[in-house]
């Protein structure tokens, strides 16, 4: 019946990652931008009580960034959540940040073994 319905829309519509990806777009103009919901694989959990796998509350984000450039670990994590206040008031439990600056991640890249 309707339940079965509303499931299906709220899955195709993910409002709260369309409002990440559309807030980390605007705020940091990132060159790279990489959202997971993990929220399903916390279903059951304390953080998401109702054990609905479309909760959408545990993101991982990875963020690169020149907003980022200068600036230490925790303040690159402040922007991010200042950034997302609104979503986490609005049930966000959990965001795994990864932040980088351009320079960062092609390091990372070129460190890597072949």
């Amino acid at each position: 019946g309707a339940p079965m319905l509303r499931r299906a829309m709220s899955t195709a519509m993910r409002p709260i990652y369309g409002r990440i990806h559309a807030k980390v777009t605007q705020g940091l103009a990132p060159t790279s931008l990489v959202i997971k919901d993990e929220s399903f694989m916390h279903a059951g959990h304390s953080g998401n009580p109702s054990g609905d796998p479309d909760a959408e509350t545990h993101f991982k984000v990875e963020i690169v960034s020149p907003k980022f450039e200068g600036k230490m670990p925790v303040a690159r994590h402040r922007m991010v959540y200042e950034l997302l206040d609104q979503e986490i008031k609005d049930g966000v439990h959990a965001l795994s940040l990864k932040t980088k600056t351009p320079a960062e991640a092609e390091k990372a890249k070129t460190a890597k073994p072949l």
